[in-house]
């Protein structure tokens, strides 16, 4: 009990020590601040992934639940692009130090 007589919460961890960065991790994911910060690197930073020439067709639409939405400009782009999709995810992990894209969805 604490000092005033009231029962105090069970832990988060369930009463069991638990690394401070995992549990940052949990809240950063479970409100989606993950995705966001993600989103916003993958989008500043599109240029290293898909190179000046490509740059101008494609646009960074948002992260949903660990997939990349881009947008083409046309369906030829949108075709090459999806030719390319296993290594933009890879460029795209890397660009971020880990594996956190799972796929790509075209608008």
């Amino acid at each position: 009990m604490a000092e005033n007589g009231k029962r105090r919460s069970p832990a988060v961890t369930g009463g069991k020590a638990m690394d401070i960065s995992i549990l940052i991790e949990r809240v950063l994911d479970k409100n989606h601040i993950t995705e966001d910060m993600n989103f916003k690197v993958i989008s500043e930073r599109f240029s290293e992934v898909v190179g000046s020439t490509i740059l101008p067709h494609v646009k960074v639409e948002k992260i949903e639940q660990r997939t990349l939405v881009l947008k083409a400009s046309s369906s030829t782009w949108k075709s090459e692009l999806f030719l390319q999709k296993n290594a933009i995810i890879d460029k795209c992990n890397s660009l971020l130090g880990k594996p956190f894209l799972r796929s790509i969805r075209f608008v």
